[in-house]
Formats: structure tokens, C-alpha cells, sequence
């Protein structure tokens, strides 16, 4: 048996950039259920990365989920869902958006350094770690 402790609730991913840099992070299905579930059942993704105004990247997806547990407060690391542009946003500073989002999981805060080495152009993969 395995000496890691396994949670349905909390489902471990790598962020990889440009299949060169991967970070830790996770989704936790407590904080929006039906958005995570279909975005385990989505991965891994695999698109263009979006930077806005050095706040948080974007991803876009096509889930066609609404808001849930709305939110418009997120703190460096956060993980969210924005139904209205319909992506996946990591914040890369603290940040108070007029949007609501789903807050959706964290990124491990040691790794965060590393997104601020994006540029326009650059693929962005998240699936889930082994």
C-alpha cells in the first residue's frame, strides 16, 4: 500500500509550461463541485496562455459551466474558474476583480515565481500529477 494519504475532495495536478517547467498545485472539489468535476474529467488541457495585467493567467476552455460559490477576491496562488470567459485563471498577485468567479484549488506558493516567466505565445498544460 501506498504511504501517501489519497482525498477524493483534493486532486493533485502539475501545471507545465511549455513542457519545460512544472509546478505543483490542486484542485479541491469542496470549493465548486460541479466545476472541478468537469474539469478532472477535461484533463489534461493543453492551450495558449493569457496574461492579464500581470494579475493572473488565463487558459481558455470550452465547459459551459455557470458561477459557483461566487467570489471576486483571490490571493497570490489562487486557482479560479471565470464562467464569463469561460477559463481557468491562476492569480500571480492578490487581486479584487468586479467578476465573479469559482475558486477552484492553489497552487503551492514556492512554485509561483516560475509563472511570471510567461510570454505571449507560450502553451500552458494541466493535467493531473502522478
Amino acid at each position: 500500500m501506498s504511504d501517501r494519504i489519497t482525498s477524493v475532495s483534493r486532486i493533485p495536478i502539475a501545471i507545465i509550461l511549455n513542457s519545460d517547467i512544472e509546478i505543483e498545485g490542486e484542485l479541491i472539489r469542496y470549493l465548486s463541485p460541479l466545476t472541478v468535476k468537469k474539469i478532472v474529467n477535461n484533463l489534461p488541457i493543453s492551450r495558449l496562455i493569457n496574461n492579464f495585467q500581470n494579475k493572473f493567467l488565463y487558459v481558455k476552455l470550452d465547459l459551459g459551466v455557470g458561477v459557483e460559490k461566487p467570489l471576486n477576491k483571490f490571493k497570490k496562488g489562487d486557482i479560479a474558474f471565470s464562467p464569463i470567459s469561460n477559463s481557468i485563471c491562476i492569480f500571480i498577485e492578490d487581486y479584487n476583480h468586479n467578476q465573479q468567479f469559482s475558486h477552484i484549488g492553489y497552487i503551492k506558493n514556492e512554485s509561483l515565481h516560475e509563472l511570471l516567466k510567461t510570454k505571449t505565445g507560450d502553451i500552458l498544460t494541466i493535467k493531473k500529477a502522478n
